[in-house]
C-alpha cells in the first residue's frame, strides 16, 4: 500500500435538540460512531494471468470476510470490515491494477495490548481501596474478578460493592442471601455490561463505570451477615412430704394407744439457665484473589 489513512479520529455522532424559546441546541449525546480507515495502492502481478489469481485471493481472504483483525501500528489493533473496494482497469499494463479500498469499524478505537493486575485480598477484608493506572488515550472498560480461595462450603461473603472513586458511581453484585461458594468467583464485565457468578448470569445494580486514563481509585466492600443465636432453660420443682410417728401409750387397768402421723415438709428446686450466642461473619473471612483486565484504547 502506497497510502494509508487511519489516524483520522472517529466519526463523532452528535445529537441535538431544540431549546424552547431560545437560540441554539442542546447537545444530548456526542458519543464516538464508527470509524472508517482507507488504503490505497497497487496489485502487482507477474503477468496478467497472476494478477488475476492475487485480485481473487484478495476477494477470498479480505472483501469477503464479515470482519477481521486490522492492525497497523505496533501493539494496537482494532475489528473491521471491508466496506468497499475500487480496482483499476488501466490499459496500459496488463500486471498492475490500482487499487483503493475502505474500511469500517463498528467500535471506534484502537486496542492495544492487554492489561493485567492481580491483587491479594486479605482474609477478614471489608473495605480494600485499589490504585489502577489506566494505561490509553480515552477511557478503558475492564473485567473485574473475585475469586474466593478454593475449598468446600461458603466464603461468607454476600455481596460485593466496587466504587470508581472518581464518580461515585458503584456496581453491585449481591448473592440474594445465598454466600458465594469457595472456589467460586464474581465476574464484572463492563464492557459486556454483565455480572457472572460461576457461569450463571446475575442481575446488575449500579452502574458500568468509564475508567479514564491515569491513577484511578476503586473501592471495593465485601458484606456478609452478623447472626444471633439464643437457647433458654428454666424451671423445674418438686416438693416432698415427710410424717413425723408420735406414740403414747398409758399402763393401767386399761391399756390404750393412740398413733397420730403428722407434719409436711416441702422442698423446691428451681433451675434457670440462659444461653446468648452471638457470632460475626466476616465478611471474606477465607481471603481470595482481585484481578483486574483490560486493553488500553486509542484514539
Amino acid at each position: 500500500m502506497s497510502e494509508i489513512t487511519y489516524r483520522t479520529i472517529p466519526v463523532r455522532d452528535l445529537v441535538m435538540e431544540a431549546i424552547t424559546r431560545k437560540p441554539g441546541k442542546k447537545l444530548i449525546s456526542h458519543e464516538f460512531a464508527e470509524r472508517r480507515i482507507k488504503m490505497a495502492g497497487f496489485i502487482l502481478g507477474t503477468d496478467e494471468t497472476d494478477l488475476t489469481t492475487k485480485i481473487d485471493a484478495l476477494h477470498s481472504n479480505i472483501t469477503r470476510k464479515e470482519s477481521g483483525i486490522l492492525s497497523i501500528d505496533a501493539n494496537r489493533s482494532i475489528e473491521a470490515t471491508v466496506a468497499s473496494v475500487a480496482i483499476g482497469d488501466p490499459h496500459y499494463a496488463q500486471n498492475i491494477v490500482p487499487m483503493d479500498i475502505e474500511f469500517v469499524a463498528t467500535q471506534p478505537f484502537y486496542m492495544g495490548t492487554q492489561q493485567t493486575v492481580t491483587i491479594a485480598i486479605p482474609a477478614n477484608t471489608i473495605t480494600q481501596t485499589i490504585t489502577l493506572t489506566v494505561s490509553g488515550s480515552v477511557f478503558a472498560e475492564p473485567t473485574i474478578i473475585y475469586s474466593a480461595v478454593a475449598g468446600t462450603g461458603e466464603s461468607n461473603v454476600q455481596r460485593i460493592d466496587i466504587e470508581y472513586d472518581p464518580t461515585g458511581e458503584t456496581l453491585t453484585w449481591s448473592g440474594g442471601g445465598d454466600p458465594l461458594d469457595l472456589g467460586s468467583y464474581v465476574k464484572f464485565d463492563y464492557n459486556s455490561q454483565i455480572i457472572l457468578e460461576g457461569a450463571a448470569e446475575i442481575e446488575p445494580s449500579g452502574v458500568y463505570s468509564r475508567f479514564e486514563p491515569g491513577a484511578r481509585d476503586i473501592i471495593l466492600t465485601f458484606q456478609g451477615t452478623t447472626t444471633s443465636t439464643s437457647s433458654t432453660t428454666t424451671s423445674t420443682s418438686s416438693t416432698s412430704t415427710s410424717t413425723t410417728q408420735t406414740t403414747t401409750s398409758t399402763s393401767s387397768t386399761t391399756t390404750s394407744s393412740s398413733t397420730t402421723f403428722s407434719g409436711t415438709t416441702s422442698t423446691s428446686r428451681s433451675t434457670s439457665t440462659t444461653t446468648s450466642t452471638t457470632t460475626t461473619i466476616y465478611p471474606g473471612a477465607a481471603g481470595g484473589t482481585l484481578e483486574i483486565i483490560y486493553r488500553p484504547r486509542y484514539l
